[in-house]
């Protein structure tokens, strides 16, 4: 083979050939482990922020569902609704008329600005209770964000609005309501009405999107008084769907109901897009129809992007929880290292070319030597010795040419390993990244289930941090985070794992707890140390540590679970005031 070649020239040629398929494998080895790695962790943070999300979700739904029962059992809904129909039965005739007239027409405040308004000075039994009443309603749903609260007798007649709009004082069975959500929520609960049973309809586009929760409302004796329904604004589930911590520059989260329409508005969208934007992908119809997963689709921008959904349902209704980030800002780092590799690739072969035409006579005994060389070189063997006879001729260069290969190959295997170290520590902290904590987790989860120890983990989230980045930047705010690392590092024990799973959010897994004492002490331990290194800036109130606790096997006995509970009790705690910690309680 190549017999007409000369020698000078076939050995160049052979060792060329063998540098780029060692440059190729070693690179497309490197390359596709890399590629795999980097996929599978950007669905696992994009399935980690759907379970948050999710949580956060629940949690809202949970709590107006608790307000709800709550307010329609409270002696003040009670006496409100019963002195409102009392008062309502004694008005004039035209008692739309005369309410409207008295509370619309002849109120002081502007259009939007009416429930401002305490009672009409007419000396009626209505107003009397209007004045008595209203400041405290009008309290609640400013608390609670709600956008109006209903209070209508039996009959359909709406006796009481917060915010005097034009349905006020009308009946909704007989007037222009008659064939609304409001109305039809009305007609569920008035018809067979039930204590603690809810009835809610999904968004629809009111003057903004609005939807209704509704509860019968019955006195000390179980005699029905008639319903109690709440308008609830689009803007919380705004709130909680377009946090952007965790998300990079291409990511969003955002619900779609049932008619394909979204229910919380876009993130790259102008306009608003509740209602009005329609989402036809496979993971909207996947989650309605009650499933969960991740793939690859074309969002409804017609853009590629890794996509996760679920479900949500609360109620009657059922809506699809999607988070999607693009294709190409996940594969960017992929495209980056393959960049590297072929070039790196590229001046391994430029760099043994020059050496091989340099080679000269005399070289057959070396040739032969150093042929079986390269062909273990070319199989990875990282451990070959290149031993050849000291020499200043090409045969010498050859060598110093194999030489360079080999640690060439070398680094390449360092960065495999650096790039393995970097899926398992957080780039700005050095600390584990959540994924390598969650299998950890996993892994001392099992090894606790089988000694029959406890373990404890500790959901950690930095209070007030977002107006550090807002106010003084995020360079400062990244001082910050290190910092709060470096204290939580010396806080806890030898064989405990310490990692940050989202901006400013950190967890503890604490294994082999023999008395729940001792991560109390922990955590004391940890709150202390973190307010007292922790600088005071300007314009910022003091930093501190919002910690939940919860148990294995006591809370949960996987590690979805007991990330979940601990992430809620660190919201108990947060709502509760905050640089505290807390254990998860389970509630009914």
């Amino acid at each position: 083979m190549l017999k007409d070649i000369k020698i000078t020239r076939k050995f160049p040629l052979i060792m060329i050939v063998f540098a780029l398929i060692s440059a190729i494998a070693t690179s497309a080895i490197v390359f596709i482990n890399t590629k795999d790695s980097m996929i599978k962790e950007a669905q696992d943070k994009l399935t980690a922020l759907l379970e948050s999300r999710k949580s956060s979700l629940q949690q809202y739904f949970n709590t107006i569902r608790h307000d709800v029962q709550f307010h329609a059992q409270s002696p003040l809904v009670i006496n409100a609704l019963q002195h409102f129909s009392d008062a309502w039965k004694v008005l004039p005739k035209d008692k739309r008329h005369y309410l409207q007239d008295s509370y619309i027409n002849k109120n002081p405040f502007p259009i939007g600005k009416k429930g401002a308004f305490l009672n009409a000075d007419d000396g009626s039994d209505y107003s009397h209770t209007h004045r008595q009443y209203h400041p405290v309603f009008s309290n609640m749903i400013e608390a609670r964000s709600f956008h109006d609260l209903f209070l209508l007798d039996p009959q359909g007649n709406l006796v009481y609005t917060v915010n005097k709009e034009q349905n006020f004082a009308t009946n909704i069975l007989t007037g222009n309501l008659k064939d609304t959500q409001l109305a039809q929520i009305f007609k569920n609960i008035n018809n067979h009405p039930q204590t603690a049973t809810m009835h809610y309809t999904d968004f629809i586009q009111y003057k903004t999107p609005v939807s209704f929760i509704g509860i019968s409302v019955f006195d000390s004796e179980h005699q029905y008084l008639g319903v109690l329904i709440f308008q609830l604004p689009i803007e919380p589930l705004n709130k909680i769907m377009q946090v952007t911590a965790g998300m990079g520059d291409s990511g969003e989260t955002y619900l779609v109901g049932r008619d394909q329409l979204m229910r919380s508005d876009s993130r790259f969208l102008k306009d608003h897009s509740v209602l009005t934007t329609k989402v036809d992908t496979y993971s909207v119809q996947a989650a309605l129809a009650g499933n969960s997963g991740i793939g690859i689709i074309n969002d409804y921008r017609n853009i590629p992007v890794f996509s996760a959904y679920t479900t949500i349902d609360f109620l009657q209704t059922r809506w699809a929880m999607i988070v999607e980030v693009d294709k190409s800002e996940v594969l960017q780092p992929i495209y980056s290292i393959s960049n590297f590799l072929m070039i790196s690739g590229l001046l391994i072969t430029i760099a043994i070319s020059l050496f091989g035409y340099l080679l000269a006579s005399d070289i057959a005994r070396p040739i032969a030597v150093m042929t079986t060389i390269i062909k273990r070189l070319s199989k990875n063997d990282l451990d070959v010795n290149i031993s050849v006879d000291d020499r200043k001729d090409e045969v010498g260069e050859m060598a110093n040419a194999m030489v360079t290969l080999k640690q060439n190959a070398i680094e390449q295997a360092l960065l495999k390993k650096q790039l393995e170290y970097m899926t398992e520590h957080d780039i700005l902290t050095g600390i584990n990244t959540r994924g390598y904590a969650l299998e950890q987790l996993d892994n001392l989860i099992k090894q606790a289930g089988q000694t029959a120890s406890k373990l404890v983990l500790m959901f950690i989230d930095i209070d007030n941090f977002k107006q550090i980045n807002d106010i003084h930047g995020h360079h400062i705010g990244d001082d910050i985070l290190c910092r709060v690392a470096n204290e939580l590092k010396m806080c806890i024990r030898e064989g405990d794992v310490l990692a940050r799973i989202g901006g400013d959010e950190f967890i503890i897994i604490l294994p082999n707890i023999k008395q729940i004492d001792h991560s109390r002490h922990i955590a004391n331990k940890i709150i202390k140390a973190v307010h007292s290194s922790l600088p005071n800036l300007d314009g910022s109130n003091k930093l501190t540590l919002s910690i939940g606790l919860s148990i294995y096997p006591d809370d949960a006995t996987s590690a979805p679970s007991l990330l979940k509970s601990a992430d809620s009790a660190m919201y108990t705690v947060k709502r509760e005031g905050k640089n505290n910690f807390g254990y998860w309680v389970q509630t009914t």
